[in-house]
């Protein structure tokens, strides 16, 4: 069990740094991994070659556009915040902590939700067009070259050890 936690953590360590599971393509825009902090008291911390953009009249509406790797904390709000990428729309209604993994050089995105709840849909036209709801530890995945989406059980743990090593990466120690 010790060995798969330092394992899970040199993984996570390594994610971060954006180091061994990128491809040529995701090279193209490297950014250094960051931090962002919105007008409303959302936070996306996010992984090297992550894009991050709010809509330019932020937060009217609350949207976010993502390509890349990101971890996203919304504190309690009355409007639900919407994050696009290439093939979901998600929806996070009230606090929320959840990981966006879309490379808009790779066929498949996902989103785990640690804290709260977040309904993700495609984003494309699709015969297959329910929603999943997900909640705390779930995850959903689709790819649009098969027209999948699923929703699964998520590891936890390591999407909680992702978490510290991205954020130890670059947040300073009052905002871990």
């Amino acid at each position: 069990m010790r060995l798969r936690k330092v394992f899970v953590a040199t993984l996570a360590a390594a994610l971060v740094a954006g180091v061994g599971f990128t491809s040529k393509a995701s090279r193209l825009f490297q950014t250094p991994p960051g931090s962002l902090q919105l007008s409303d008291k959302v936070e996306c911390f996010y992984a090297a070659g992550t894009r991050v953009s709010a809509a330019p009249s932020y937060p009217e509406p609350r949207e976010i556009h993502v390509d890349g790797d990101v971890f996203i904390r919304q504190p309690a709000s009355g409007a639900p915040l919407i994050v696009r990428t290439r093939l979901l729309v998600l929806t996070a209604r009230g606090p929320a902590e959840f990981r966006v993994t879309a490379r808009s050089n790779e066929t498949g995105e996902q989103v785990e939700v640690l804290e709260g709840t977040v309904e993700a849909r495609k984003a494309y036209a699709s015969p297959f067009s329910e929603p999943d709801r997900l909640a705390s530890g779930e995850v959903s995945m689709v790819n649009r070259t098969i027209d999948l989406m699923e929703k699964e059980k998520t590891d936890v743990m390591a999407l909680r050890a992702w978490r510290r090593a991205l954020i130890a990466s670059i947040a300073p120690p009052d905002r871990r």
